[in-house]
């Protein structure tokens, strides 16, 4: 009984460690849907350049997201300025590197249509004063996707990130050597879904602990 009973809680914490590290590997580009307020969604390009007036909170750290799908290996040198409400005036410069999927070929050499891959980057700056500011992205090479969010976590920037990465990746790798673990999830059973919610529930508590989503 009590080998069954440590063999679940194994099989627990091989889940746990699994979930976790799936969550903390799509968290930085999902993090923009599941925190923060948004504040304002737009394209930019090269004859188009974004420039708006922004409700801001001090101290709430804003994050810009660059999206883009452009195929072509490329990148931009963005311009980023800001004018606070006391019109003072911020300036920034954002590198946005974009990488590309290659052209496959089928057996005769024709190239085939490429897949669609979409390339994200973050840039962040924390306001010193709440109130109305005046922002200008300019200067895109191609057309890029411009997300502001207010109150968007960054779970990389967060210190407890890469050590829970690194435990769960190496807890999973390991509980993969044990036949009981392996075997424990062949086929379907009722203490197997109870395994699996015990699991999911304990690895979101852990990241909303630790991340602070």
């Amino acid at each position: 009984m009590s080998d069954n009973v440590f063999t679940h809680i194994i099989r627990i914490i091989w889940l746990v460690a699994v979930i976790i590290f799936f969550l903390l590997i799509t968290l930085p580009f999902i993090a923009e849907y599941i925190s923060g307020d948004n504040i304002l969604n737009e394209s930019i390009g090269p004859s188009k350049d974004l420039e708006a007036n922004i409700l801001l909170t001090e101290n709430e750290k804003v994050t810009v997201v660059f999206k883009t799908e452009e195929r072509a290996l490329n990148s931009e040198s963005l311009n980023l300025s800001l004018v606070d409400p006391q019109k003072k005036e911020l300036f920034w410069e954002k590198s946005f590197e974009k990488s590309f999927t290659p052209i496959p070929s089928d057996e005769t050499g024709t190239q085939k249509e490429a897949m669609t891959q979409q390339t994200i980057d973050f840039f962040s700056f924390t306001p010193k004063a709440s109130g109305i500011y005046h922002i200008k992205i300019s200067n895109a090479d191609f057309p890029t996707d411009v997300k502001i969010v207010s109150g968007m976590i960054t779970p990389s920037e967060q210190p407890s990130y890469i050590p829970l990465l690194l435990i769960s990746l190496i807890v999973m790798f390991a509980g993969c050597l044990f036949k009981s673990i392996r075997m424990g999830f062949r086929r379907f059973s009722f203490s197997g879904a109870i395994n699996f919610i015990i699991s999911l529930s304990l690895s979101l508590i852990t990241i909303y602990k630790i991340i602070g989503l």
